[in-house]
């Protein structure tokens, strides 16, 4: 089995790829900032950096080989030169965890777009931006992650390759994104929406997480996509809650949705998804039981209401 390097493993599905990784039999390094608690004691190995600075990260990789990185705080160029220099002669290979979100406002994409049709061959990257600064790396999230793509692509001396995945539910999750509708739907507030909305692409956690795992230990390179193969819109997601609530929502398509606080998360003018060359479950099939856990954290909604 491999010798696995996990770099972001404390939260939401992080944890889930941890798991999947012991579960085969591989051995874990976990790298953070060590500013957060995991629950997996001394089944890993865990080292202490900061993965946007590339001094720390050398430091803390020195000395160390891996099979694999897995990546899942790559959010910029700047960590991405900062792995592929840390990493040269450490790995055998580097998978980030990429985002649906690449995909957004790209001439020439598809409403359910196909990995070829934005090759990170091809884009740019500027490290002269302030990718340092928090609130400037959160509003340019998406561009963020093309650029880290590109300058990976670029500068790495190994393989490297980019899932991109799609909107990733499990209940509890930390974006709150699903507990918005439900809460929503559970308290009848409003929930507004663009008229017609368009589908997006979705994803199990525990099922990215897997093929996160998968990853790492084959030699696939360049951009995957991971979700579901069906496009869900927030009108069928909010169907789903009111079946298993037996509530009714309040789901209020408008025209000008511009600057509406109850916008949801989900909401999209025009469908806006991946298609997929794996096998994953339909939404259809685990989304039903996600709401039912997430309705289950609410103390006044017991799980078998």
């Amino acid at each position: 089995m491999g010798n696995i390097c996990v770099i972001g493993g404390t939260r939401f599905f992080g944890k889930f790829l941890v798991r999947e990784l012991m579960a085969h039999g591989h051995r874990v390094t976990l790298l953070t900032r060590g500013r957060a608690s995991d629950p997996f004691g001394d089944t890993v190995e865990r080292l202490t950096a900061d993965a946007n600075d590339v001094d720390q990260l050398g430091a803390a990789v020195a000395g160390h080989e891996f099979d694999a990185v897995i990546h899942q705080m790559c959010y910029s160029p700047v960590a991405a030169l900062a792995a592929a220099k840390a990493f040269d002669g450490r790995t055998g290979r580097l998978v980030m965890t990429s985002t649906i979100e690449v995909y957004r406002d790209q001439p020439g994409v598809s409403a359910f777009a196909a990995e070829h049709e934005l090759d990170p061959a091809r884009l740019g990257y500027d490290v002269s931006l302030p990718w340092h600064d928090t609130g400037f790396r959160d509003g340019m999230y998406a561009e963020g992650k093309r650029q880290a793509e590109s300058a990976l692509t670029q500068a790495a001396a190994f393989p490297v390759a980019f899932v991109r995945v799609g909107h990733v539910l499990a209940e509890g999750e930390f974006t709150g994104r699903l507990g918005f509708h439900v809460d929503r739907v559970l308290g009848g507030g409003r929930i507004a929406a663009h008229r017609s909305p368009g589908r997006s692409s979705f994803g199990y956690a525990r099922e990215i997480a897997a093929f996160l795992a998968w990853m790492g230990g084959v030699s696939l390179t360049g951009p995957v996509n991971a979700c579901s193969p069906d496009g869900v819109s927030v009108r069928d997601l909010v169907s789903v809650i009111e079946d298993v609530t037996g509530k009714t929502a309040v789901l209020d398509e408008v025209d000008d949705i511009e600057g509406d606080a109850d916008l949801s998360p989900f909401s999209y003018p025009a469908d806006f998804g991946m298609a997929v060359g794996y096998e994953f479950s339909p939404v259809s099939g685990w989304l039903p039981e996600v709401v039912r856990r997430e309705v289950a954290l609410r103390d006044r909604w017991p799980r078998n209401r």
